[in-house]
Parts: structure tokens; C-alpha cells; sequence
């Protein structure tokens, strides 16, 4: 389970505002909680339970609040170009932002979902919530981070 799943929980760590120093001793937490409660773990809902245990840990080990510091873990290979590196730490940088600005239940649901690839059964499942609820808290994230995106592109003009 470990070696199947620990990017994932570092990703999401990471993803929720989790700092570089604590995303490694988070995900190790999350692994010894995962071994201690084996027997509590449902076969195929790995993925569900980890991704809620790195959610629970998160929130003591974040630097700040609503800051979501997202780095090269949670995006594509190295870039083939000098300009694609910049165009990327833009991106990232702009992902951050707008994420950062989200409170946390959005802003962990549209991280598991659509930077973690959960489903929404799975983000129900990770967060402890009624499916509904996780399906509502999508929408509202992402029609937050539409928003956002479009006051930030009218600022640009």
C-alpha cells in the first residue's frame, strides 16, 4: 500500500497547504495510521481512506492557513524549454492563488477531485461526507475558481 499510494498522499498533503518540511512526516503519519488500522480498511477504498487521513493530519501541519503551495509533484515532467519552466511557474503560481483563495472544504474537495483524480464517490468517501455533499462542494469550488479566474482575467485587460 505504501508504494502504490505514498505520492498520492504526499500530492494531496501538498495540495491542502501542507509545507515541503511537514509533507513528508505527514505522509509517514498517514502510512502508521494506515498500518495500525489495517483491518478497518475496506479492499478497494485504499485510495478513500488515505486521502481522508492526509486530510485530518493537514490542518495541524500547515504553515498558514488558506495558502496551498503547489510545486512540481503536482504537475507534468520537466518542461522541454527554459520557456516552458517560466510558463509553467506562472501557471503554478497562479494555481496557487486562486486555490489559496477558496476556504478549505472547497478547496480540498476541487484538490482531491480534480488534482488527485478522486472520484466524487472517492472525495465522499476521503472526507466523510454524503456524496451529495461532496458533489455540491465540487460545484461550488469550481464555480468559485471560475469567478476567480474571470475577475483575474478582467484585471488583465
Amino acid at each position: 500500500m505504501f508504494e502504490a499510494h505514498y505520492d498520492l498522499v504526499w500530492r494531496v498533503l501538498k495540495g491542502v497547504g501542507v509545507p515541503d518540511a511537514s509533507a513528508e512526516d505527514g505522509a509517514q503519519q498517514v502510512f502508521v495510521i494506515a498500518s495500525r488500522r489495517i483491518d478497518d480498511i475496506e479492499p478497494g477504498r485504499e485510495r478513500a481512506f488515505l486521502c481522508a487521513t492526509a486530510v485530518k493530519l493537514a490542518a495541524p501541519l500547515r504553515a498558514r492557513p488558506n495558502h496551498v503551495p503547489v510545486d512540481e509533484a503536482l504537475e507534468p515532467a520537466a518542461p522541454d524549454t527554459p520557456a516552458d519552466e517560466v510558463h509553467r511557474k506562472q501557471q503554478r503560481a497562479l494555481l496557487e492563488r486562486f486555490l489559496s483563495q477558496l476556504d478549505d472544504e472547497l478547496r480540498t474537495a476541487v484538490v482531491l477531485s480534480e488534482l488527485e483524480g478522486l472520484s466524487k464517490k472517492e472525495v465522499a468517501e476521503a472526507l466523510g461526507i454524503p456524496e451529495g455533499t461532496a458533489a455540491s462542494r465540487l460545484r461550488r469550488g469550481r464555480e468559485e475558481l471560475q469567478a476567480i479566474f474571470k475577475r483575474w482575467k478582467a484585471a488583465q485587460r
